[in-house]
């Protein structure tokens, strides 16, 4: 089957593999993403009581960098109904936690509507899973957030970092489509933001995390 048409494969990625992977010792993403979307609520900590979305939420990673009862509402959005659950789960004392089952590829128009009200719209390692036309095609329709992107850039010329579980990843890799910091950057002069700051993260292995923030 042609991976633009195909099923979706993290619908059904075992969160146990993700956060081993993720979290690996010589990975260090999860620990690093976590660290960013701190950052990131930086951005809109001058508002009173902001609405704040996350893109590919997962698991709740770096829920814990957003001070509780500081949001009006906390809007997440993931694919997969296991991470959601874990992130109900860990995270049942943020009432300001809303969370959307959606696939961000299939349902961008039922995505505007959900991420109207939001100050910013964070997208961390999310962009090249959904396309970057599909994630445009949504931040396009929006006219009040800041869009804050991370994308990974691999000087090793590998895509998956080495944990022991990156053949678990076939499927995700077929499924995605590259993202580059020009493309992205170009894209989004299209949709009438333009970049307002950069800032890189590097990890254990070298691969680097670059965090766009677009106004």
């Amino acid at each position: 089957m042609d991976k633009m048409s195909g099923a979706n494969p993290w619908r059904e990625f075992p969160h146990d593999i993700y956060e081993k992977h993720m979290g690996h010792e010589k990975v260090q993403q999860l620990q690093t993403l976590s660290r960013i979307t701190g950052d990131q609520f930086a951005l809109v900590a001058n508002i009173r009581r902001p609405t704040v979305a996350l893109l590919g939420i997962t698991d709740g990673n770096g829920l814990c960098n957003i001070p509780a009862g500081c949001c009006e509402t906390i809007i997440g959005m993931d694919i997969n109904e296991e991470y959601l659950n874990i992130c109900r789960e860990r995270h049942s004392a943020m009432s300001e936690l809303v969370l959307h089952s959606i696939d961000l590829m299939a349902e961008k128009d039922r995505a505007v509507e959900l991420l109207k009200p939001a100050d910013i719209v964070i997208a961390n390692m999310v962009v090249e899973h959904i396309h970057l036309d599909n994630f445009v095609e949504i931040v396009c329709k929006l006219t009040k957030p800041i869009v804050s992107v991370t994308i990974q850039f691999n000087p090793d010329g590998y895509t998956v970092s080495h944990s022991g579980y990156e053949a678990a990843f076939d499927d995700i890799l077929q499924h995605g489509q590259n993202c580059d910091e020009v493309l992205l950057i170009a894209a989004m002069r299209n949709a009438g933001y333009e970049a307002a700051d950069k800032k890189e993260y590097v990890l254990p292995n070298e691969k680097v995390f670059v965090r766009l923030d677009f106004k």
